[in-house]
């Protein structure tokens, strides 16, 4: 009977011990740094994906590198604007941290935004990023500025 209970007691105890480790590697991993966090500012309206930014100061926030790079875009308050979730993603080892646009039906869009920090260019919209980077940098680009670590 006391044997039966100190198994209970231990067991009990290895239980707490593993959801406490759990715990402990899931706040470690949320308080981890971003892949990428920069700011930009828009002149004028842009479309990226489904929503219309207006003209004003973003921030832009890449958790992670695993596929699909996911984004949050927020207002210069904090305030989350947008997820963004790129289609594909293009190599890119040269020049800066930017955002590609394109104008379509009389409206700018953001097709890809080109990461020299971690060498990629995320695709939004494949039908107006055909060309290659170096050509789609000859359209439009707003600078994106890349905290660092």
């Amino acid at each position: 009977m006391q044997r039966t209970r100190n198994l209970t007691v231990t067991a009990m105890f290895l239980a707490a011990l593993l959801a406490s480790l759990s715990l402990v590697r899931s706040a470690r991993a949320q308080a981890q740094y971003p892949a990428f966090f920069g700011t930009f500012t828009l002149p004028y309206q842009v479309r990226w994906g489904g929503s219309v930014l207006r003209p004003g100061k973003y921030s832009v926030t890449i958790k992670s590198t695993g596929s699909p790079m996911i984004g949050i875009v927020r207002t210069a308050d904090g305030n989350a604007v947008t997820y963004v979730v790129n289609c594909s993603v293009s190599t890119h080892s040269k020049g800066e941290n930017a955002l590609l646009l394109r104008e379509n039906k009389g409206q700018f869009v953001v097709h890809s935004l080109a990461l020299a920090d971690l060498g990629v260019v995320l695709i939004y919209d494949p039908s107006l990023a055909k060309e290659p980077v170096q050509e789609a940098r000859q359209g439009r680009s707003l600078p994106i500025l890349s905290a660092k670590k």
